[in-house]
Protein backbone atom coordinates (compact mmCIF):
# COMPACT_ATOMS: atom_id res chain seq x y z
CA UNK A 1 0.00 0.00 0.00
CA UNK A 2 1.50 3.52 -0.94
CA UNK A 3 2.38 5.91 1.90
CA UNK A 4 0.18 8.48 0.42
CA UNK A 5 -1.38 10.36 3.25
CA UNK A 6 1.80 12.42 5.22
CA UNK A 7 2.01 12.90 9.02
CA UNK A 8 1.52 16.27 8.37
CA UNK A 9 -2.12 15.73 6.17
CA UNK A 10 -3.07 13.55 9.45
CA UNK A 11 -2.55 16.52 11.86
CA UNK A 12 -4.66 18.75 9.25
CA UNK A 13 -6.93 16.47 9.41
CA UNK A 14 -7.76 16.92 12.97
CA UNK A 15 -10.03 19.19 14.20
CA UNK A 16 -9.37 22.18 16.85
CA UNK A 17 -10.33 22.43 20.40
CA UNK A 18 -14.14 22.15 20.68
CA UNK A 19 -16.37 25.87 20.24
CA UNK A 20 -18.39 24.27 23.21
CA UNK A 21 -15.18 24.79 25.86
CA UNK A 22 -16.35 28.42 26.72
CA UNK A 23 -19.61 27.66 27.41
CA UNK A 24 -21.03 28.33 31.06
CA UNK A 25 -22.21 24.81 31.59
CA UNK A 26 -20.27 21.73 31.23
CA UNK A 27 -21.70 18.66 28.22
CA UNK A 28 -22.14 15.27 29.03
CA UNK A 29 -22.61 14.35 25.69
CA UNK A 30 -19.88 15.67 23.54
CA UNK A 31 -20.02 18.21 20.81
CA UNK A 32 -19.56 16.69 17.27
CA UNK A 33 -18.14 19.15 16.19
CA UNK A 34 -15.55 18.96 18.58
CA UNK A 35 -14.24 15.43 17.69
CA UNK A 36 -13.06 13.89 14.28
CA UNK A 37 -15.98 13.17 12.14
CA UNK A 38 -16.41 9.44 10.33
CA UNK A 39 -14.24 10.75 7.48
CA UNK A 40 -11.55 12.20 9.50
CA UNK A 41 -11.21 9.27 11.27
CA UNK A 42 -11.52 7.35 7.79
CA UNK A 43 -8.30 9.32 6.74
CA UNK A 44 -6.03 8.48 10.10
CA UNK A 45 -7.12 5.04 9.94
CA UNK A 46 -5.55 4.81 6.24
CA UNK A 47 -2.24 6.46 7.70
CA UNK A 48 -2.23 3.35 9.86
CA UNK A 49 -2.63 0.71 7.79
CA UNK A 50 -0.28 2.05 5.63
CA UNK A 51 2.28 1.06 8.42
CA UNK A 52 1.41 -2.54 7.94
CA UNK A 53 1.91 -4.53 11.34
CA UNK A 54 3.80 -2.78 14.09
CA UNK A 55 5.40 -5.25 16.50
CA UNK A 56 7.00 -3.53 19.54
CA UNK A 57 10.35 -2.00 19.42
CA UNK A 58 9.78 -1.68 15.27
CA UNK A 59 10.09 0.61 12.69
CA UNK A 60 6.27 1.01 12.44
CA UNK A 61 5.60 1.16 15.93
CA UNK A 62 7.92 4.32 15.85
CA UNK A 63 6.41 5.48 13.33
CA UNK A 64 3.03 5.66 14.91
CA UNK A 65 4.73 7.01 18.17
CA UNK A 66 5.93 9.78 16.12
CA UNK A 67 2.26 10.94 14.87
CA UNK A 68 0.86 10.47 18.22
CA UNK A 69 3.81 13.12 19.87
CA UNK A 70 3.05 15.28 17.14
CA UNK A 71 -0.30 14.88 18.01
CA UNK A 72 0.16 15.76 21.72
CA UNK A 73 1.89 18.82 20.94
CA UNK A 74 -1.13 20.54 19.54
CA UNK A 75 -2.66 19.99 22.69
CA UNK A 76 -2.45 22.76 25.51
CA UNK A 77 -2.47 22.48 29.51
CA UNK A 78 -1.15 18.80 29.00
CA UNK A 79 2.31 17.48 29.66
CA UNK A 80 4.08 14.32 28.90
CA UNK A 81 6.48 12.04 30.16
CA UNK A 82 7.74 8.61 28.42
CA UNK A 83 8.69 5.15 30.29
CA UNK A 84 11.12 3.13 28.99
CA UNK A 85 11.66 -0.78 29.08
CA UNK A 86 14.09 -2.61 27.78
CA UNK A 87 13.36 -5.38 25.29
CA UNK A 88 15.81 -7.89 22.93
CA UNK A 89 13.88 -7.53 19.61
CA UNK A 90 13.41 -9.66 17.05
CA UNK A 91 13.46 -8.71 13.39
CA UNK A 92 12.74 -10.95 10.53
CA UNK A 93 14.86 -10.16 7.66
CA UNK A 94 13.54 -13.36 4.96
CA UNK A 95 12.21 -16.57 5.45
CA UNK A 96 11.68 -19.57 3.42
CA UNK A 97 10.67 -23.36 3.33
CA UNK A 98 11.42 -25.75 0.27
CA UNK A 99 10.01 -29.29 0.13
CA UNK A 100 12.07 -31.85 -0.97
CA UNK A 101 9.57 -35.25 -2.08
CA UNK A 102 10.62 -38.37 -4.59
CA UNK A 103 13.97 -36.55 -6.02
CA UNK A 104 12.17 -33.09 -6.54
CA UNK A 105 12.53 -29.60 -4.43
CA UNK A 106 10.09 -27.33 -4.66
CA UNK A 107 9.30 -24.11 -2.97
CA UNK A 108 6.50 -23.43 -0.72
CA UNK A 109 5.15 -20.35 -0.51
CA UNK A 110 4.83 -19.31 3.23
CA UNK A 111 2.50 -16.97 5.31
CA UNK A 112 5.44 -15.42 7.24
CA UNK A 113 7.96 -16.53 10.13
CA UNK A 114 6.54 -16.96 13.58
CA UNK A 115 7.17 -14.42 15.96
CA UNK A 116 10.65 -14.67 18.10
CA UNK A 117 11.22 -17.98 16.24
CA UNK A 118 14.99 -19.08 15.94
CA UNK A 119 17.12 -17.81 13.46
CA UNK A 120 18.80 -20.12 10.99
CA UNK A 121 22.24 -19.92 9.54
CA UNK A 122 21.94 -19.29 5.79
CA UNK A 123 21.32 -22.23 4.27
CA UNK A 124 18.51 -23.33 6.99
CA UNK A 125 17.81 -25.98 8.70
CA UNK A 126 16.76 -29.38 7.02
CA UNK A 127 14.85 -32.37 8.29
CA UNK A 128 12.02 -34.86 7.54
CA UNK A 129 8.63 -33.93 7.93
CA UNK A 130 6.37 -35.20 10.91
CA UNK A 131 2.65 -34.61 11.15
CA UNK A 132 1.75 -34.37 14.80
CA UNK A 133 -2.05 -34.39 14.83
CA UNK A 134 -4.77 -32.60 17.02
CA UNK A 135 -4.97 -33.42 20.83
CA UNK A 136 -1.42 -34.97 21.07
CA UNK A 137 1.65 -33.92 22.53
CA UNK A 138 4.53 -32.93 20.81
CA UNK A 139 7.56 -35.02 22.20
CA UNK A 140 10.98 -36.43 21.84
CA UNK A 141 9.55 -39.82 20.28
CA UNK A 142 7.37 -37.61 16.99
CA UNK A 143 9.36 -34.65 16.95
CA UNK A 144 13.35 -34.67 18.09
CA UNK A 145 15.54 -34.13 15.04
CA UNK A 146 12.38 -33.57 12.31
CA UNK A 147 10.00 -30.13 11.43
CA UNK A 148 7.03 -30.75 12.93
CA UNK A 149 3.73 -29.81 10.70
CA UNK A 150 1.43 -28.74 12.93
CA UNK A 151 -2.46 -27.66 12.28
CA UNK A 152 -3.12 -24.22 14.13
CA UNK A 153 -6.89 -23.56 13.66
CA UNK A 154 -8.72 -21.14 15.07
CA UNK A 155 -10.30 -21.63 18.50
CA UNK A 156 -14.10 -21.10 19.37
CA UNK A 157 -16.38 -21.28 22.18
CA UNK A 158 -20.04 -20.82 22.20
CA UNK A 159 -22.10 -18.07 22.72
CA UNK A 160 -24.33 -18.93 24.91
CA UNK A 161 -21.89 -18.96 27.24
CA UNK A 162 -20.99 -15.20 27.11
CA UNK A 163 -24.79 -14.71 27.71
CA UNK A 164 -24.53 -16.41 31.23
CA UNK A 165 -25.06 -14.34 34.35
CA UNK A 166 -22.56 -15.20 35.67
CA UNK A 167 -20.26 -14.28 32.61
CA UNK A 168 -22.49 -11.20 31.36
CA UNK A 169 -24.06 -8.03 32.68
CA UNK A 170 -26.12 -6.89 30.30
CA UNK A 171 -26.43 -7.17 25.96
CA UNK A 172 -27.50 -4.77 23.34
CA UNK A 173 -28.18 -7.08 20.28
CA UNK A 174 -31.42 -5.19 19.05
CA UNK A 175 -31.50 -6.68 15.99
CA UNK A 176 -30.89 -10.35 17.25
CA UNK A 177 -27.85 -11.07 15.49
CA UNK A 178 -25.84 -13.31 17.92
CA UNK A 179 -27.09 -16.72 17.87
CA UNK A 180 -26.31 -17.92 21.08
CA UNK A 181 -26.01 -21.45 19.09
CA UNK A 182 -23.79 -20.44 17.06
CA UNK A 183 -19.80 -20.29 18.04
CA UNK A 184 -17.41 -17.38 18.53
CA UNK A 185 -14.33 -18.07 16.55
CA UNK A 186 -10.79 -16.32 16.75
CA UNK A 187 -6.96 -16.88 16.63
CA UNK A 188 -6.77 -15.02 20.22
CA UNK A 189 -8.62 -17.88 21.73
CA UNK A 190 -6.60 -20.73 19.84
CA UNK A 191 -3.07 -18.01 21.14
CA UNK A 192 -2.07 -20.14 24.16
CA UNK A 193 -1.64 -23.91 22.39
CA UNK A 194 0.98 -21.62 19.92
CA UNK A 195 3.02 -20.95 23.11
CA UNK A 196 2.90 -24.54 24.34
CA UNK A 197 3.49 -25.85 21.07
CA UNK A 198 6.58 -23.99 20.74
CA UNK A 199 7.97 -24.53 23.74
CA UNK A 200 7.40 -28.40 23.97
CA UNK A 201 9.41 -28.47 20.25
CA UNK A 202 11.81 -26.51 21.08
CA UNK A 203 11.99 -28.95 24.73
CA UNK A 204 11.71 -32.18 21.81
CA UNK A 205 14.26 -31.06 20.19
CA UNK A 206 12.51 -30.28 16.73
CA UNK A 207 14.73 -28.75 14.08
CA UNK A 208 11.37 -26.71 13.55
CA UNK A 209 8.10 -26.22 13.78
CA UNK A 210 5.60 -25.85 10.55
CA UNK A 211 1.72 -24.01 11.68
CA UNK A 212 -0.73 -24.65 9.02
CA UNK A 213 -3.44 -21.91 9.10
CA UNK A 214 -7.22 -23.03 8.34
CA UNK A 215 -7.76 -20.57 5.39
CA UNK A 216 -5.91 -19.44 2.43
CA UNK A 217 -2.48 -17.91 2.10
CA UNK A 218 -3.68 -14.41 1.26
CA UNK A 219 -5.76 -14.00 4.10
CA UNK A 220 -2.67 -14.76 6.20
CA UNK A 221 0.09 -13.17 5.26
CA UNK A 222 2.01 -11.37 7.72
CA UNK A 223 -0.16 -13.68 10.16
CA UNK A 224 1.46 -12.65 13.74
CA UNK A 225 1.61 -14.66 16.97
CA UNK A 226 2.30 -15.61 19.21
CA UNK A 227 3.85 -12.28 20.70
CA UNK A 228 5.28 -13.28 24.26
CA UNK A 229 8.29 -11.53 23.40
CA UNK A 230 10.26 -14.75 24.93
CA UNK A 231 12.63 -16.57 22.13
CA UNK A 232 11.76 -19.35 20.85
CA UNK A 233 14.57 -22.52 20.66
CA UNK A 234 13.08 -23.73 17.34
CA UNK A 235 12.46 -21.57 13.68
CA UNK A 236 9.13 -21.61 12.66
CA UNK A 237 6.84 -21.00 10.04
CA UNK A 238 3.19 -19.89 9.04
CA UNK A 239 1.61 -21.73 6.36
CA UNK A 240 -1.63 -21.53 4.03
CA UNK A 241 -4.73 -24.11 4.17
CA UNK A 242 -3.16 -25.15 0.66
CA UNK A 243 0.11 -25.35 1.24
CA UNK A 244 -0.54 -26.96 4.77
CA UNK A 245 -2.54 -29.93 2.81
CA UNK A 246 -0.09 -30.32 -0.01
CA UNK A 247 2.74 -31.22 3.05
CA UNK A 248 0.12 -33.20 5.28
CA UNK A 249 -0.47 -35.28 1.93
CA UNK A 250 3.28 -35.79 1.05
CA UNK A 251 3.55 -37.16 4.73
CA UNK A 252 0.43 -39.42 4.68
CA UNK A 253 1.65 -40.87 1.25
CA UNK A 254 4.88 -42.32 2.91
CA UNK A 255 6.77 -40.79 0.65
CA UNK A 256 9.58 -39.60 3.87
CA UNK A 257 9.35 -36.04 2.83
CA UNK A 258 12.24 -33.24 4.08
CA UNK A 259 11.68 -29.51 4.30
CA UNK A 260 14.09 -26.95 4.93
CA UNK A 261 12.98 -23.57 6.58
CA UNK A 262 15.17 -20.56 6.39
CA UNK A 263 14.63 -17.77 8.69
CA UNK A 264 16.87 -15.06 8.81
CA UNK A 265 16.19 -13.06 11.51
CA UNK A 266 17.83 -11.07 14.26
CA UNK A 267 17.58 -9.46 18.02
CA UNK A 268 18.76 -6.72 19.51
CA UNK A 269 18.29 -5.03 22.87
CA UNK A 270 16.79 -1.72 22.64
CA UNK A 271 14.25 0.65 24.90
CA UNK A 272 10.73 1.10 23.99
CA UNK A 273 8.46 3.65 25.37
CA UNK A 274 4.71 4.05 26.80
CA UNK A 275 3.92 7.57 26.76
CA UNK A 276 1.78 8.86 29.53
CA UNK A 277 -0.03 12.50 29.42
CA UNK A 278 -1.76 14.44 32.26
CA UNK A 279 -4.41 16.49 31.77
CA UNK A 280 -5.00 18.27 34.96
CA UNK A 281 -8.37 18.51 36.75
CA UNK A 282 -10.36 20.15 39.35
CA UNK A 283 -8.76 16.86 41.89
CA UNK A 284 -5.55 15.17 41.34
CA UNK A 285 -7.58 11.69 41.39
CA UNK A 286 -7.49 10.32 37.95
CA UNK A 287 -9.19 8.51 35.42
CA UNK A 288 -6.57 6.60 32.99
CA UNK A 289 -7.24 6.48 30.17
CA UNK A 290 -5.30 2.95 28.20
CA UNK A 291 -4.67 1.70 24.59
CA UNK A 292 -0.98 -0.13 23.48
CA UNK A 293 0.72 1.20 20.02
CA UNK A 294 2.10 -1.69 18.91
CA UNK A 295 -0.19 -4.29 17.35
CA UNK A 296 -0.99 -5.84 13.82
CA UNK A 297 -3.55 -3.87 11.74
CA UNK A 298 -5.29 -1.26 11.28
CA UNK A 299 -7.39 -2.16 14.18
CA UNK A 300 -5.17 -3.49 16.34
CA UNK A 301 -4.92 -1.00 17.74
CA UNK A 302 -6.70 2.19 16.76
CA UNK A 303 -7.57 2.82 20.39
CA UNK A 304 -4.69 6.22 20.61
CA UNK A 305 -6.33 7.49 17.30
CA UNK A 306 -9.15 8.28 19.31
CA UNK A 307 -7.55 9.08 22.43
CA UNK A 308 -6.01 12.04 21.11
CA UNK A 309 -8.77 13.06 19.90
CA UNK A 310 -10.60 12.63 23.65
CA UNK A 311 -7.46 14.66 24.80
CA UNK A 312 -7.71 17.49 22.66
CA UNK A 313 -11.60 17.75 22.91
CA UNK A 314 -11.25 17.78 26.81
CA UNK A 315 -8.50 20.06 27.15
CA UNK A 316 -10.46 22.68 25.14
CA UNK A 317 -13.10 22.49 28.25
CA UNK A 318 -12.66 24.63 31.28
CA UNK A 319 -11.12 23.19 34.32
CA UNK A 320 -14.39 23.10 36.09
CA UNK A 321 -15.64 20.81 33.47
CA UNK A 322 -12.56 18.28 34.32
CA UNK A 323 -13.72 16.97 38.28
CA UNK A 324 -10.91 14.43 37.71
CA UNK A 325 -7.38 14.61 36.27
CA UNK A 326 -7.56 12.41 32.94
CA UNK A 327 -4.39 10.41 31.84
CA UNK A 328 -3.79 9.11 28.75
CA UNK A 329 -1.55 6.20 28.83
CA UNK A 330 0.12 5.00 25.06
CA UNK A 331 1.15 1.65 26.72
CA UNK A 332 3.76 -0.39 24.42
CA UNK A 333 4.67 -3.86 25.38
CA UNK A 334 1.54 -5.70 24.25
CA UNK A 335 3.17 -7.47 21.56
CA UNK A 336 6.17 -8.49 24.00
CA UNK A 337 4.12 -8.70 27.18
CA UNK A 338 7.02 -9.63 29.69
CA UNK A 339 8.19 -6.30 30.09
CA UNK A 340 9.21 -7.11 33.88
CA UNK A 341 8.86 -10.26 35.75
CA UNK A 342 8.76 -12.92 33.42
CA UNK A 343 5.60 -14.47 35.27
CA UNK A 344 4.05 -11.10 34.43
CA UNK A 345 1.74 -10.85 30.85
CA UNK A 346 0.03 -8.12 29.21
CA UNK A 347 3.36 -6.10 28.63
CA UNK A 348 3.33 -1.74 29.89
CA UNK A 349 -0.43 -2.12 30.64
CA UNK A 350 0.74 -4.19 33.61
CA UNK A 351 3.37 -1.96 34.42
CA UNK A 352 1.28 0.69 35.02
CA UNK A 353 -1.09 -1.42 36.56
CA UNK A 354 1.24 -2.23 39.42
CA UNK A 355 1.97 1.84 40.03
CA UNK A 356 -1.95 2.25 39.91
CA UNK A 357 -2.19 -0.28 42.48
CA UNK A 358 -0.45 1.91 44.72
CA UNK A 359 -1.68 4.82 43.85
CA UNK A 360 -5.27 3.87 44.56
CA UNK A 361 -4.78 3.47 48.44
CA UNK A 362 -3.53 7.02 47.96
CA UNK A 363 -6.73 8.58 46.81
CA UNK A 364 -4.93 9.59 43.39
CA UNK A 365 -7.08 6.95 40.99
CA UNK A 366 -10.47 6.72 40.03
CA UNK A 367 -10.90 4.61 37.52
CA UNK A 368 -9.75 3.25 33.84
CA UNK A 369 -10.77 2.97 30.62
CA UNK A 370 -9.16 0.74 28.09
CA UNK A 371 -10.09 1.33 24.38
CA UNK A 372 -9.21 -1.31 22.00
CA UNK A 373 -10.39 -2.61 18.24
CA UNK A 374 -12.42 0.40 17.42
CA UNK A 375 -14.11 0.47 14.35
CA UNK A 376 -13.89 -3.13 13.54
CA UNK A 377 -16.15 -4.69 11.52
CA UNK A 378 -17.66 -8.67 11.77
CA UNK A 379 -15.94 -11.09 9.51
CA UNK A 380 -16.79 -14.99 9.67
CA UNK A 381 -15.51 -18.13 8.36
CA UNK A 382 -17.42 -19.38 5.56
CA UNK A 383 -16.67 -22.18 3.27
CA UNK A 384 -14.43 -21.36 0.62
CA UNK A 385 -15.63 -19.82 -2.57
CA UNK A 386 -12.83 -21.65 -4.40
CA UNK A 387 -13.13 -25.10 -3.39
CA UNK A 388 -9.85 -25.14 -1.56
CA UNK A 389 -9.11 -26.70 1.43
CA UNK A 390 -10.17 -25.05 5.43
CA UNK A 391 -12.21 -21.87 5.23
CA UNK A 392 -12.31 -17.98 3.95
CA UNK A 393 -12.86 -14.97 6.25
CA UNK A 394 -15.73 -13.17 5.19
CA UNK A 395 -17.83 -9.91 5.64
CA UNK A 396 -20.99 -10.32 7.00
CA UNK A 397 -22.14 -7.04 6.36
CA UNK A 398 -22.30 -6.04 10.26
CA UNK A 399 -20.20 -4.34 13.25
CA UNK A 400 -17.44 -7.31 15.35
CA UNK A 401 -19.10 -8.38 18.62
CA UNK A 402 -17.94 -5.81 21.10
CA UNK A 403 -17.43 -6.93 24.58
CA UNK A 404 -17.11 -4.53 27.72
CA UNK A 405 -15.58 -5.95 30.69
CA UNK A 406 -17.05 -3.87 33.99
CA UNK A 407 -16.24 -4.48 37.52
CA UNK A 408 -18.67 -5.24 39.99
CA UNK A 409 -20.69 -1.70 40.05
CA UNK A 410 -24.42 -1.41 40.05
CA UNK A 411 -23.55 2.13 38.88
CA UNK A 412 -21.02 1.33 36.62
CA UNK A 413 -22.46 -1.12 34.76
CA UNK A 414 -25.48 0.99 34.42
CA UNK A 415 -23.42 3.97 33.31
CA UNK A 416 -21.73 2.26 30.39
CA UNK A 417 -24.69 0.19 29.48
CA UNK A 418 -26.64 3.76 29.11
CA UNK A 419 -23.73 4.89 26.26
CA UNK A 420 -23.85 1.73 24.77
CA UNK A 421 -27.65 2.38 23.99
CA UNK A 422 -27.61 6.30 23.51
CA UNK A 423 -25.15 5.72 20.78
CA UNK A 424 -26.70 2.68 19.51
CA UNK A 425 -23.26 0.28 19.69
CA UNK A 426 -25.00 -3.04 18.50
CA UNK A 427 -23.93 -6.24 19.01
CA UNK A 428 -21.98 -5.17 22.50
CA UNK A 429 -22.01 -7.68 25.28
CA UNK A 430 -21.18 -6.07 28.84
CA UNK A 431 -18.89 -8.78 30.70
CA UNK A 432 -17.99 -9.87 34.60
CA UNK A 433 -15.24 -11.58 32.71
CA UNK A 434 -14.14 -13.16 30.01
CA UNK A 435 -13.63 -16.41 31.65
CA UNK A 436 -15.67 -18.57 34.43
CA UNK A 437 -15.68 -17.10 37.87
CA UNK A 438 -13.49 -19.13 40.38
CA UNK A 439 -12.82 -18.88 43.65
CA UNK A 440 -10.13 -15.57 43.35
CA UNK A 441 -10.20 -11.50 43.98
CA UNK A 442 -10.97 -10.96 41.32
CA UNK A 443 -13.41 -13.53 40.60
CA UNK A 444 -12.73 -13.38 37.41
CA UNK A 445 -9.01 -13.26 36.10
CA UNK A 446 -9.67 -11.79 32.61
CA UNK A 447 -11.23 -9.33 30.66
CA UNK A 448 -10.05 -10.45 27.57
CA UNK A 449 -7.60 -8.03 26.55
CA UNK A 450 -5.52 -4.91 28.04
CA UNK A 451 -8.06 -4.26 30.41
CA UNK A 452 -7.43 -7.24 32.31
CA UNK A 453 -3.94 -6.22 34.47
CA UNK A 454 -6.57 -3.29 35.72
CA UNK A 455 -9.13 -5.51 36.68
CA UNK A 456 -6.50 -8.11 38.24
CA UNK A 457 -5.36 -5.18 40.18
CA UNK A 458 -8.12 -4.53 41.65
CA UNK A 459 -9.47 -1.22 40.06
CA UNK A 460 -12.30 0.42 39.31
CA UNK A 461 -12.13 -0.70 35.23
CA UNK A 462 -14.21 -0.48 31.92
CA UNK A 463 -12.28 -2.47 29.32
CA UNK A 464 -13.74 -2.32 25.60
CA UNK A 465 -12.06 -4.52 23.05
CA UNK A 466 -13.97 -6.24 19.85
CA UNK A 467 -13.06 -9.18 18.83
CA UNK A 468 -12.68 -9.29 14.99
CA UNK A 469 -11.45 -12.65 13.26
CA UNK A 470 -8.81 -10.92 11.39
CA UNK A 471 -7.13 -10.23 14.73
CA UNK A 472 -3.54 -11.14 14.00
CA UNK A 473 -3.87 -10.59 9.94
CA UNK A 474 -2.36 -7.61 8.55
CA UNK A 475 -3.38 -8.63 5.12
CA UNK A 476 -7.28 -7.50 6.30
CA UNK A 477 -6.25 -4.23 7.01
CA UNK A 478 -8.64 -1.51 5.95
CA UNK A 479 -11.39 -3.96 5.02
CA UNK A 480 -11.85 -4.90 8.90
CA UNK A 481 -12.90 -1.54 9.62
CA UNK A 482 -15.89 0.95 9.48
CA UNK A 483 -15.34 4.66 10.23
CA UNK A 484 -18.59 5.11 11.55
CA UNK A 485 -18.85 2.48 13.59
CA UNK A 486 -15.50 4.06 15.24
CA UNK A 487 -17.09 7.57 15.02
CA UNK A 488 -20.07 6.49 17.18
CA UNK A 489 -17.86 5.09 19.52
CA UNK A 490 -15.79 8.14 19.85
CA UNK A 491 -18.41 10.18 20.60
CA UNK A 492 -19.92 7.42 23.37
CA UNK A 493 -16.56 6.66 25.29
CA UNK A 494 -15.98 10.75 25.68
CA UNK A 495 -19.52 11.29 27.30
CA UNK A 496 -18.30 7.95 29.00
CA UNK A 497 -15.30 9.87 30.62
CA UNK A 498 -17.15 12.71 31.15
CA UNK A 499 -19.98 10.65 33.24
CA UNK A 500 -16.97 9.19 34.93
CA UNK A 501 -15.81 12.93 35.81
CA UNK A 502 -18.88 13.34 38.19
CA UNK A 503 -19.43 10.05 39.60
CA UNK A 504 -18.64 9.54 43.20
CA UNK A 505 -16.28 7.57 44.09
CA UNK A 506 -18.34 5.04 45.89
CA UNK A 507 -20.12 4.58 43.02
CA UNK A 508 -17.57 4.05 40.22
CA UNK A 509 -15.87 1.63 42.80
CA UNK A 510 -18.68 -0.45 43.69
CA UNK A 511 -17.23 -3.68 45.01
CA UNK A 512 -14.14 -2.90 44.02
CA UNK A 513 -12.82 -1.55 47.59
CA UNK A 514 -14.26 -4.70 49.35
CA UNK A 515 -12.40 -7.04 47.28
CA UNK A 516 -8.99 -5.18 48.07
CA UNK A 517 -9.68 -5.30 51.82
CA UNK A 518 -10.17 -9.47 51.17
CA UNK A 519 -6.97 -9.20 49.39
CA UNK A 520 -5.12 -7.53 52.37
CA UNK A 521 -6.61 -10.27 54.28
CA UNK A 522 -4.89 -12.84 52.38
CA UNK A 523 -7.71 -14.19 49.99
CA UNK A 524 -6.11 -15.83 46.36
CA UNK A 525 -5.15 -13.50 43.80
CA UNK A 526 -5.45 -14.58 39.38
CA UNK A 527 -2.78 -16.86 39.35
CA UNK A 528 -0.07 -16.33 36.60
CA UNK A 529 -0.81 -16.93 33.09
CA UNK A 530 2.27 -18.43 31.09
Amino acid sequence: MKRALSIALVLAALPAGSSSAQATSCPVAPDPAALPTAAQLQQTETFLASLKARPTGSAAQGRYLTWIRQQLATIPGITQTDLKYPIDRWTPRSAKLTLHVDGHTATVPIADAIPYSHPTPKKGVAAKLAYVAPGDSITVANAARRIVVRDAPAGSVPYYDLFLPVVSWETYDPNNTIDPSQNLFGDFINYLPRVADLRAAAAAGAKGIIFVKDRPRRQVIGHYEPYEGEAWGVPGVFVGSDEGKALEDAIAAGKAPTARIVNRAYFKHMTTPSIEVTLPGQSPQRIVIDSHTDGTNAVEDNGPIAMVAMARYLAGLPLSCRPRTIQFAFSTGHFYQRLGDPKDRDGGAEQLAQQLDKDYDKGTVSSVLVLEHLGSRDFEQVARTDGGPGTELKDTGLRAIQFIGVTPSPMLVKTVDGVVRSYDMQRTILLQGSDAPGGTVPQHCSFGGEGTPYERHLLPTIGVIAAPQFLYDPAIELDGFDANVMHSELLGFTELVNNLGTMSQADVSGEVDAERQQRAGGAPGCPPDG
